[in-house]
């Protein structure tokens, strides 16, 4: 899952007779990636690299790695930097549109959506992956041509 796609359902709220009600959901769909310019953009947000934040990961220990993944700022940092802005049949990914996000009504109920959050995570996972793969791939090119 390299392109992630999301429906978010956010309650709609309303005054019905001076009581505050839940009168049903809406439901937002955004597209995720970091195969474009994402992963500069969560080290302008973070001033850290997403790489070593994730290396850092330890298996062994799953209780602090899932509250390191899970704190309050990783994953709005991610989202952020890997939200995609679609409009007139182009797709936008840059620092404007991880300010733009921060500013949709979704961004403050990211949170608490596990289900988006392991999603998230996912993608973010089989981008890097690939990102080290394409890299590897170019040292092996650089590294043949000079013997």
């Amino acid at each position: 899952m390299k392109i992630l796609k999301h429906t978010f359902r956010i309650p709609e709220l309303e005054i019905v007779n001076g009581d505050l009600v839940e009168n049903g959901f809406k439901e937002e769909t955004y597209t995720f990636t970091l195969l474009h310019k994402g992963v500069g953009i969560f080290e302008e947000l973070t001033s850290s690299p997403l790489m070593a934040y994730m290396v850092d990961i330890d298996v062994n220990n799953m209780k602090d790695s899932i509250a390191k993944l899970m704190s309050k700022d990783f994953i709005p940092n991610l989202a952020c930097a890997s939200y995609v802005k679609i409009e007139d049949n182009k797709f936008h990914n840059n620092r404007a549109t991880a300010e733009d996000f921060k500013k949709l009504p979704v961004f403050n109920r990211i949170n608490d959506d596990l289900d988006f959050a392991m999603e998230l995570l996912q993608m973010a996972m089989d981008c890097m992956i690939d990102i080290k793969k394409a890299e590897d791939k170019t040292k092996e090119k650089v590294n043949s041509k000079k013997v």
